[in-house]
């Protein structure tokens, strides 16, 4: 077996997420244009300097990490934008825009920002992984992006007899299971129940399946993704380049 094949194999799944995004572009056309719209309404640095709209971003654990990459991008393209929970966050006000990216919307503090946002004319935008969540049903806008079904890798022979013998070296016994993976585990074995029962990974037929791609990942690196070319999208509609996003770059802190 090659070095870092299990990587390998991760990243197929990953690039598999990646290239089902041109679907949700697709099929979500119409949303995607309106959410777009939405956030060309805020205010910008660029067009005037009177301010009436900002946007707020969230997101819970990783999740948030895509939220506060896609608000630098924002006030790269020079709109006003703030992340929730930041001490310097100033109160969402009537005609605001909240962004949220969340893959359950379900999260305590996801819930509790879609709570208390009932304001007048206050947009709800969201990148969610579910359709029938309440965060994408209250949404003006929403990009859906569901995960697509988890793959997992069967272990070598070499690393499922690797393992067993960890385990009965660990535990001080002989496993009654013929030669693995060959043969089935006797599961009425007293032993080998308790040895199935304190597997990492659930046992079929001796095979131990590897997830392949890590719970949120899918969601978390597919929303980054949509969201960094919708960023595109905004800078031909403001009419914008590169180097006029530099601007707004952050040039103090790179050089800290």
């Amino acid at each position: 077996m090659s070095e870092l094949k299990y990587m390998s194999l991760s990243l197929d799944e990953t690039l598999k997420n990646l290239n089902n995004c041109r679907n949700v572009v697709l099929n979500q056309k119409e949303s995607i244009i309106q959410f777009r719209d939405i956030i060309l309404t805020a205010s910008n640095k660029r067009s005037t300097n009177e301010r009436k709209t900002t946007i707020f971003l969230a997101g819970a654990g990783r999740s948030g990490f895509v939220a506060k990459a896609f608000a630098m991008r924002l006030m790269h393209l020079g709109f006003y934008v703030y992340v929730f929970n930041e001490s310097i966050a100033p109160p969402v006000n009537d005609g605001d825009i909240i962004i949220i990216v969340s893959k359950s919307g379900k999260s305590n503090s996801i819930t509790q920002i879609v709570d208390n946002s009932n304001f007048e004319d206050v947009k709800l935008l969201t990148v969610c992984g579910n359709t029938d969540s309440d965060l994408a049903k209250n949404a003006d806008a929403r990009i859906v992006v569901e995960s697509l079904p988890q793959q997992v890798q069967n272990l070598e022979n070499y690393e499922i007899e690797e393992f067993v013998d960890n385990f009965e070296s660990e535990n001080k016994f002989k496993l009654d299971s013929g030669d693995l993976p060959k043969k089935s585990i006797d599961l009425n074995d007293e032993k080998n129940r308790t040895f199935i029962e304190n597997l990492p990974y659930k046992i079929g037929n001796t095979y131990l399946p590897l997830e392949l791609i890590l719970m949120g990942t899918a969601f978390e690196i597919s929303a980054l993704v949509l969201l960094d070319s919708l960023v595109v999208e905004l800078m031909q509609k403001l009419n914008l380049r590169e180097k006029d996003l530099k601007e707004y770059h952050d040039v103090l802190s790179s050089s800290i």
